[in-house]
């Protein structure tokens, strides 16, 4: 019995299986106040993406590069999304061969909505470890995905 009880509090401290408990719990806490926003089809997966976006729009191309997934995930989600009135498609004035995405004035409302709750989230993460503490892990964060950017393909 005490090796289990060893083997689960060596496991506590388990990295991947850390930032897998924190996704699902950031997702639940993300569908509960969707529902509460009231946005008929957004859903968490849509958040990811809708979020990238930003105010003053992004192509396609980049928006698949800044998240690491391909162009043809970053475009079914984008069609979701224009499905729902929340993004539009429109050529670049500077590139006709470039598809820019851009939030509707519908998307744009629910985007300041979403980011005002995840600046409340953040203020409760602080409240919770400290400012100082939440900065460096936000920081950590940022090093270990850069290290996986770099390294995931050739180690």
């Amino acid at each position: 019995m005490a090796q289990h009880s060893l083997l689960t509090e060596d496991t506590k401290r388990v990295a991947p299986k850390l930032i897998y408990l924190l996704k699902r719990l950031i997702d639940e806490w993300g569908g509960k106040k969707l529902c509460r926003i009231n946005q008929p089809g957004f859903n968490s997966a849509h958040m990811p993406l809708f979020m990238s976006i930003g105010t003053t729009g992004i192509s396609n191309n980049e928006l698949a590069a800044k998240l690491s997934i391909t162009k043809q995930a970053a475009s079914k989600i984008v069609k979701e999304l224009e499905a729902i009135n929340m993004v539009k498609s429109e050529k670049s004035p500077d590139d006709a061969r470039v598809v820019m995405l851009r939030f509707t004035p519908e998307g744009e409302k629910f985007y300041f909505n979403l980011k005002s709750q995840v600046s409340q989230l953040e203020v409760l993460y602080k409240k919770e470890v400290g400012a100082k503490n939440y900065e460096i892990a936000i920081d950590v964060m940022v090093k270990l995905i850069e290290f996986h950017e770099a390294h995931n393909c050739t180690e």
